[in-house]
């Protein structure tokens, strides 16, 4: 029964996560890429700490615990979401779900990596095929796009092994402190971690945000990060770090749902063959 609670837990915060890059693009017309990202991990670990104080939750980290949690909170979230967020920049929303999707292939081989265990036969083949999958999306776009969809590319990836790496360094954390208490303590340590790239790259804003990108912000902060964090990460107490990050190919999925419906993009012929490669590559390896 507890596996089970876990496989929803993350499936509901993978579900949230699919609205995510939606949320962003939509947010974009008057908030900058990073500052979004300190806008949002600052009213979120607000929220998370007060949160930990209304139910008198003093199980707060400590010594080198802390230190994994500050880890943690720049690699999982500062890294993470510098990348994700600067990527949907420079891509349809569409196609940047679809490249989040190759992201349980890249957790499955650093998770296969650190502990020294070779995948079979069928997990191979699943991360080859979501590479694939990933690669036809890049070049359908770039012939397109130009520069900007390459480099936006990358920045997705990029954020992706930073992912993979966070789920790892979760490891010591769990089951050691409340799901909540992790999450508020990285996330404050995230949220710090965009203080300069917000200085050097974009400057304090000086406008205030439209009110369509207020209600994004405000489903960034609830949904994604409040709900989806806390949810995934006690899910990771019950799941090995390469079966959590393989429910992510639900993103892709309604990812593509979503921006079709709410931006109008059109699913192009590469989008469609390339997400069925990374969707297909991704149900190999989380069935092996």
């Amino acid at each position: 029964m507890k596996t089970n609670r876990y496989l929803i837990e993350t499936s509901v915060a993978c579900l949230l996560w699919s609205g995510s890059i939606i949320a962003c693009k939509i947010s974009y017309g008057s908030i900058g890429p990073f500052t979004l990202g300190l806008m949002r991990f600052s009213l979120a670990a607000v929220i998370m700490l007060a949160m930990l104080a209304v139910t008198r939750d003093h199980d707060r980290p400590r010594g080198r615990d802390m230190a994994i949690c500050a880890a943690t909170g720049i690699v999982g979230t500062t890294l993470y979401f510098a990348g994700e967020n600067y990527g949907a920049l420079l891509l349809p929303a569409s196609t940047s779900s679809l490249i989040i999707g190759a992201f349980p292939a890249i957790t499955l081989a650093l998770e296969s990596a650190w502990d020294r265990t070779r995948p079979d036969g069928l997990k191979a083949a699943g991360i080859a095929l979501a590479f694939v999958g990933v690669a036809v999306l890049a070049y359908g776009e770039s012939s397109s796009g130009g520069s900007d969809v390459v480099l936006g590319g990358l920045a997705l990836l990029g954020g992706g092994l930073c992912w993979a790496v966070y789920n790892l360094m979760m490891r010591p954390l769990l089951g050691k402190y409340s799901t909540t208490s992790i999450t508020a303590w990285q996330t404050l340590f995230g949220a710090l971690g965009f203080v300069p790239l917000v200085l050097l790259t974009e400057g304090l804003p000086t406008a205030t945000p439209a009110p369509e990108a207020l209600l994004s912000l405000a489903y960034l902060v609830l949904g994604c990060t409040v709900a989806g964090f806390i949810l995934y990460n006690h899910s990771l107490k019950g799941l090995p770090a390469s079966t959590a990050a393989s429910f992510a190919n639900l993103i892709p999925v309604f990812g593509l749902i979503l921006s079709a419906l709410i931006l109008g993009e059109a699913i192009t012929v590469p989008q469609h063959l390339g997400g069925s490669l990374v969707v297909a590559g991704i149900f190999l390896s989380a069935r092996s």
